[in-house]
């Protein structure tokens, strides 16, 4: 058990669910981010980027921070924010989960929202966000930790999620998990890769621009890059061993299947690598050898319950789809 006199002691250290499925040659295990304190793996990127920031003298006490984030990443600096003795205002636009937002602002942190007017200018709204972040920054006396480019954000997932992952799971064959910034899988695939025989697999939204400049809308919120946007430095597609894509309707039905199924209530990027898995695995010829697989699940369902866990949300979205759902139940049993 780890006593901890402070918050951002408990970050880390996250269980390991093995899931059963219909597959006795694999082995299925998810890494639970979401028991880190402010409910994802982002907790991960707001220490180390705070801790790099404080060691080198950028950030001193009494400092506002401001960042642009689709959510996670914002929540969690509002969390060591307000236990570290920061300022913090999250740059965001329409396209966040409700449910995060509040979040931010209970643990104290301010909204600065970027909107369509500004939008319809040029730019997606996601450069236009990184944008304001360092404006606002210089203009206040402030700093931005840009979890785009900053090296400290894979270096952190690389000295704490890689490890972790190796230390529960040595042997595993491969390692799933969604990008958006790309921090958190090239930062642990990376340390997975030159300690194992692991495999990185890489997954985004079908519409999103990472490995294609041929783009679409879509609900998706935390993974994804829109077509045309500046893609982040921190994604090292070096390490990937392949990468897929997975629709709206199969990530939000997946998410609602293992709530009302399997007791577990996860994010979207999490549905996206759960109904992955299970299409790659039933795509793989059975043999005699124990395969395993890894998923990052990245965050909690609980910052979604006015989106994909919305029945009416999505009827409207013309989401639902059943077939999706009798297939997960005959492949997770």
């Amino acid at each position: 058990m780890i006593i901890s006199e402070k918050i951002d002691g408990l970050i880390g250290q996250t269980p390991i669910l093995e899931m059963r499925t219909n597959r006795p040659d694999w082995k299925l295990y998810l890494k639970l981010e979401y028991f880190n304190p402010a409910g994802s793996f982002k907790d991960r990127t707001a220490m180390a980027l705070m801790n790099a920031a404080e060691k080198s003298g950028q950030l001193k006490k009494g400092m506002e921070i401001f960042e642009s984030s689709s959510g996670n990443t914002a929540k969690a600096l509002a969390m060591l924010s307000s236990m570290r003795g920061y300022k913090f205002t999250a740059i965001v636009d329409k396209h966040a989960p409700a449910d995060k937002l509040r979040s931010i602002t209970a643990y104290g942190g301010k909204l600065h929202y970027c909107t369509d007017e500004e939008d319809s200018k040029g730019g997606h709204l996601v450069d236009i966000r990184r944008k304001t972040a360092k404006r606002l920054a210089e203009e206040r006396n402030g700093i931005n930790l840009d979890q785009y480019d900053n090296p400290e954000n894979p270096k952190g997932y690389y000295n704490t999620l890689g490890k972790e992952i190796i230390e529960q799971i040595p042997d595993a064959d491969y390692l799933v998990g969604t990008i958006g910034t790309g921090s958190s899988l090239s930062g642990s695939g990376k340390y997975v890769k030159e300690h194992g025989k692991t495999k990185i697999i890489a997954l985004e939204p079908k519409g999103s621009s990472h490995f294609s400049p041929h783009g679409h809308g879509y609900f998706i919120s935390g993974p994804g890059y829109p077509a045309g946007a500046i893609l982040p430095k921190n994604i090292n597609t070096s390490i990937f061993y392949k990468h897929d894509y997975v629709s709206d309707k199969e990530a939000f039905n997946t998410m609602r299947f293992f709530s009302r199924n399997k007791g577990l209530l996860v994010g979207d990027s999490s549905g996206m690598s759960l109904y992955y898995a299970m299409k790659f695995i039933k795509n793989d010829p059975v043999t005699n050898d124990i395969k395993k697989m890894v998923l990052i699940i990245g965050d909690s369902g609980e910052s979604y319950l006015t989106h994909a866990f919305d029945d009416n949300w999505m009827k409207e979205k013309e989401l639902l789809d059943k077939n999706i759902t009798k297939e997960l139940k005959e492949f997770y049993i």
